[in-house]
C-alpha cells in the first residue's frame, strides 16, 4: 500500500509488514506484525518529517534516536547498578579464564567488593564519576585499615569494572588513569630462607609421620595445602615423579591446586623418593602421604603446628612453612638455575611473583660470593691462620659424618 508519504508493503515469506519511506537521502524502514502498527508509525514519521521541514524540530534518523536515547539511559545509571548488576555477578564466581572461583577467592571477592561500596562515588552516575573523585577516594585509602593489599586489590577491581564499561560503551572513557597504591614488601618475605643444618633440626623434631613434610616444602617447593593432599596414587616410584594435582579447602577436603600452573608432575630427587615409597610403603591409592600419628589425614593447621614446634628448636622461631618455598628457590639459584628455570620450578601463576624471588635468591649474599670467587681466580688468596682451622673442623667433621653414613649403610646391608 502507497501513501502520500511512505509505503506499507506485506511480506509473505516472513509474514509482517514492513514501513518505507525516504527522507534526506536516506532510505528508513521498520517491520512490524500488522499493518495498522506499521501506518501509525510511518505516520509518526511524518509528523517529524514535516516539523523538520518547517523548521520546528530536528529530524534525526530512528537509528540516531536511539543511540541517543541509549546515551541518557546510560548516564542516568548509577556506578553501584551497574557493578551489582552488570559486573558483579560474574566477577564474584569466575576467574577471567571462565574457571569457577575457589572458595577462599570468592571470600575474596567479596570482601573487596564491600570495600569499593564504602567509597563517596558508590552511588553517583556511572558517567559522572571524575579522575578527581577517584584521587579523592585514594587520598582517604591511606588510613584504610583492611592492609595493603586488599588497599592495591579494591583498586584494580575499580579498574576493571570501568574497563568493562569502555568495552560495552557505556562509558566513553575509564576515569581510572592512576597507578595502583603500591604494597610493601610483606615481612613474610623478607624472612632468611633456612639453612640445610635447620632444615635438618627441623625433620629430627617433627612427627615421623608428618616430617617428610619438611622437604617436599624446602626440596620440592610445595604449599602447605598441597603437601597435605598427597595420595599415594600421587607417587610414581618407575619414573620417580610425583603429581601435584590437589589443595586442601577449608573444610579438610581436596580441592584445584591454588593456580593452573600449579598443577604439575615434579621430579624427585633419590633421597627425597626413598622417604616418599617408605611413607607410602602399606598404604593403599587414595591413603595420604603426610598423616597423623593414626594414619588419618591431617589438615594444613595441625601440620604447620608440628613445624611450628620443631622450627624453635632449630632456633628458627621466624621461619613459616611458606617460607619453605622460598628456601627452594634460592637453593635452585644457587646451583644455576636461570630465571625462567625459576619460573617453572616455582609454579608461579605470574612472572613478577618468580622475579622477586629470584631476585632475592640471587641478591647480596649471592653477589658476594661471586665477587669472593673472582678474587680468588685472579688474585689468588693465601689462607690466614683461622681459616685453616675453620677448614680443618669442618674436614674433621664432614669426615666424621661421611664414616657413620658408612657405618650405618655396611650394617643395612648385612
Amino acid at each position: 500500500m502507497r501513501t502520500k508519504f511512505g509505503s506499507v508493503v506485506y511480506r509473505a515469506d516472513r509474514k509482517s509488514y514492513r514501513a518505507k519511506y525516504t527522507y534526506r537521502g536516506e532510505i528508513i524502514t521498520k517491520t512490524f506484525k500488522d499493518q495498522l502498527s506499521a501506518q501509525a508509525w510511518l505516520n509518526n514519521e511524518r509528523s517529524r518529517v514535516e516539523a523538520d521541514k518547517a523548521g520546528i524540530t530536528k529530524w534525526t534518523s530512528p537509528t540516531e534516536r536511539k543511540r541517543q536515547k541509549t546515551a541518557i539511559e546510560r548516564r542516568r545509571v548509577l556506578f553501584c547498578d551497574y557493578v551489582m548488576e552488570e559486573f558483579a555477578p560474574t566477577w564474584l564466581e569466575y576467574a577471567a579464564d571462565g574457571s569457577e572461583l575457589a572458595a577462599g577467592s570468592k571470600r575474596k571477592h567479596r570482601e573487596y567488593l564491600s570495600h569499593l561500596s564504602h567509597a563517596d562515588f558508590w552511588k553517583y552516575p556511572l558517567t559522572g564519576i571524575t579522575t578527581e573523585d577517584i584521587n579523592r577516594w585514594l587520598s582517604n585509602l591511606d588510613n584504610f585499615n583492611g592492609g595493603a593489599t586488599p588497599r592495591k586489590k579494591t583498586f584494580q577491581l575499580l579498574k576493571a569494572i570501568y574497563a568493562k564499561a569502555v568495552a560495552e560503551g557505556a562509558v566513553t572513557k575509564s576515569p581510572v588513569t592512576m597507578k595502583a597504591p603500591a604494597v610493601p614488601k610483606s615481612r613474610q618475605a623478607q624472612i632468611p630462607p633456612a639453612t640445610a643444618e635447620e632444615l635438618q633440626t627441623i625433620y629430627a623434631n617433627m612427627p615421623s609421620t608428618t616430617r617428610i613434610a619438611v622437604w617436599l616444602g624446602a626440596i620440592l617447593d610445595l604449599r602447605i595445602g598441597e603437601v597435605v593432599s598427597l595420595q599415594v596414587q600421587d607417587w610414581n616410584p618407575k619414573t620417580q615423579t610425583l603429581r601435584v594435582c590437589h589443595s586442601a579447602d577449608e573444610h579438610g577436603g581436596l580441592k584445584a591446586t591454588k593456580t593452573a600452573t600449579s598443577n604439575t608432575t615434579q621430579p624427585v630427587p633419590p633421597q627425597l623418593g626413598k622417604l616418599i615409597s617408605e611413607a607410602c610403603n602399606g598404604k593403599q591409592p587414595t591413603d595420604f602421604i603426610v598423616t597423623c600419628a593414626n594414619g588419618s589425614r591431617i589438615t594444613p593447621n595441625r601440620l604447620r603446628d608440628h613445624f611450628n614446634t620443631a622450627k624453635v628448636k632449630a632456633g628458627r622461631p621466624d621461619l613459616h612453612f611458606h617460607t619453605l618455598r622460598a628456601t627452594s628457590i634460592t637453593a635452585a639459584v644457587a646451583t644455576g638455575a636461570s630465571l625462567k628455570d625459576t619460573m617453572v620450578w616455582g609454579r608461579h601463576a605470574d612472572a613478577q611473583t618468580s622475579i622477586e624471588r629470584y631476585q632475592r635468591a640471587s641478591g647480596t649474599e649471592r653477589m658476594r660470593e661471586i665477587a669472593n670467587g673472582i678474587e680468588s681466580n685472579l688474585m689468588g688468596h693465601e689462607a690466614t691462620e683461622e681459616e685453616l682451622e675453620e677448614a680443618i673442623r669442618a674436614t674433621k667433621k664432614r669426615l666424621e659424618e661421611l664414616e657413620a653414613q658408612l657405618a650405618a649403610l655396611r650394617h643395612q646391608n648385612r
